[in-house]
This record gives structure tokens, sequence and C-alpha cells, in this order.
């Protein structure tokens, strides 16, 4: 995942887990905190792209475009993790069929 991508996808992990009343909370007793996930330009962006409401009565400030936005960060985020897994998994299978072959000698 790139800069950009993790950083939509702390906002709005964030704005998922949290209602509107704990996320009203957090912003007026650790304002630092919220800026940190929500910098005022992200804000503008997320509220421009209908990610977040913060002007309806819901019980949660994300959207439903921002929940599905949220499942496409984290999917590509698994996607990720698990290509890496695979590089190497496919080098230890490379390794131990050197080593089996004799190829490769530790001693």
């Amino acid at each position: 995942m790139n800069r950009i991508d993790k950083q939509w996808l702390k906002a709005l992990k964030y704005f998922a887990d949290n209602t509107r009343a704990r996320v009203i909370a957090d912003k007026e007793s650790n304002d630092f905190y919220y800026k940190e996930v929500l910098p005022e330009d992200l804000k503008n962006t997320f509220v421009g792209v209908n990610y977040l409401d913060f002007n309806s009565n819901t019980k949660h400030i994300i959207t439903q475009s921002g929940l599905q936005q949220l499942r496409e960060l984290e999917r590509n985020n698994r996607e990720s993790w698990g290509f890496r897994f695979s590089i190497i998994a496919i080098i230890i299978s490379c390794l131990s069929f050197a080593i089996s072959m004799g190829w490769i000698n530790f001693r």
C-alpha cells in the first residue's frame, strides 16, 4: 500500500469503529489525535466524495460509500500481504530444494 492509501485506511477505519458521539468527544478532548487521523484536507476530500457525513443525525459519520471504500482498501491490504508471503514461501521452497539436492551445503 502506498502512503495515501494507508492514511485513508486509518481515517476510514477510525470512523467505522467509532460512533458519532465518540468522534465528537474525541475531537473535543483530544484534538491532536483527531487532527492526526483526519487532517483538514483529507476531511474536505472525504466530505466531497461523500465518504463522511458530518451534518446528519445518524449513529455513524461514515457513509455507505465510505464503508465500501474501506472494504476495498482492506482487501488491497490483505492481497498485498498475501503476495509478500507467497514470495517468501517460494524462496523457502527453492532453498529447501537446493539443500535437499546437495547444491547448498552448510558444513
